[in-house]
């Protein structure tokens, strides 16, 4: 398990994040998901129709043509987190632009061009609002999208259909690619680097508890390495909806996977299991049932906000944070 912890204390910072608090989003209207397929006159799907038509292997290969290596990453990137907010895609992948700004225009064509082609579309809602600007808009791949990345990969894959998402199950996966992007802007800046980062279900973990078959399911796995040192985390995003008898319901599975000792055998470490909560208030409140649950058992778990991920990986953290 990670134990690269240093012994200073840290002042308390303003909580102030730069990104949206998705935690505010978890109660609101839904979000309208349109599920078409329909090609247009020059081949491109049309995502206004709502009597969907399957596109054919032709049409897709068509469209794969007119595609640039920056056009697939970006694929690439909506696939794997499942939405995607324009200004998270421009920190992930529009990061050699002049600045910012020039960034997130570059990120808007690419994105409004693969619209333009059936493979991505927006929501109609937007985290923080049309006053939010363009960097609010948030894409998903089409089913067309879908099929293209799969072109030319034989493994059969199950059908995928788009859904309404709750405000829920949006705000949490934005909030879980939000964390999975400040680590990786983290990286970039600093000595670390990502050795692996998984999303759900790749970072799932199946097991045996008395004879059951169990599956623990983080949000993230994450491991990095420096010169001096290598560290591991599963990851769990919260949004401060759940009770504390659910978190401590989970915490009782990752001590129950670490006694198994799977984990250990395949990497001779127990990544430590990182909650990040949305205030200083709901991280002093975790931390202190915590550590009254599980006082006398190995410390798995550390309880940060968004603020403390950079110091956590860079530093390892403080020790008050660990329970």
């Amino acid at each position: 398990m990670t134990n690269r912890l240093t012994n200073g204390d840290r002042k308390s910072q303003a909580e102030t994040p730069e990104t949206p608090d998705f935690s505010r989003y978890k109660v609101c209207d839904s979000y309208s998901v349109p599920a078409t397929d329909s090609p247009t006159a020059d081949g491109a799907p049309d995502t206004g129709s709502h009597s969907p038509q399957r596109v054919s292997r032709k049409q897709l290969q068509g469209l794969d043509s007119r595609l640039g290596e920056r056009d697939r990453e970006l694929l690439g990137a909506i696939q794997k987190y499942r939405y995607l907010m324009t200004g998270q895609v421009q920190r992930l992948l529009f990061t050699d632009a002049a600045n910012s700004s020039a960034g997130l225009r570059a990120a808007s064509r690419n994105l409004k061009k693969l619209r333009g082609l059936g493979l991505v579309d927006s929501l109609s809602r937007r985290i923080g609002g049309v006053r939010a600007g363009s960097g609010s808009l948030i894409w998903y791949l089409t089913h067309a999208g879908e099929r293209l990345l799969r072109l030319y990969d034989e493994r059969a894959y199950p059908a995928r259909r788009h859904f309404e998402p709750s405000a829920y199950f949006l705000a949490h996966t934005l909030a879980v690619a939000e964390t999975a992007i400040r680590l990786i802007e983290v990286c970039r800046k600093h000595e670390p680097e990502i050795l692996s980062l998984q999303l759900e279900p790749e970072c799932w973990r199946a097991y045996s508890n008395a004879g059951a078959s169990c599956s623990l399911k983080p949000d993230l796995y994450a491991a990095t390495v420096t010169e001096e040192y290598e560290d591991r985390y599963f990851i769990e995003v919260d949004l401060d909806t759940e009770s504390p008898a659910k978190i401590i319901e989970k915490c009782q599975k990752y001590h129950a996977y670490y006694r198994s000792g799977l984990e250990q055998e395949e990497s001779e470490m127990f990544p430590l299991t990182v909650w990040i909560v949305p205030s200083v208030t709901r991280k002093e409140k975790l931390i202190r049932q915590l550590k009254g649950v599980f006082d006398k058992q190995p410390k798995l778990f550390a309880v940060i906000t968004g603020d403390d991920l950079e110091h956590l990986i860079l530093e390892g953290g403080d020790r008050e944070m660990l329970c």
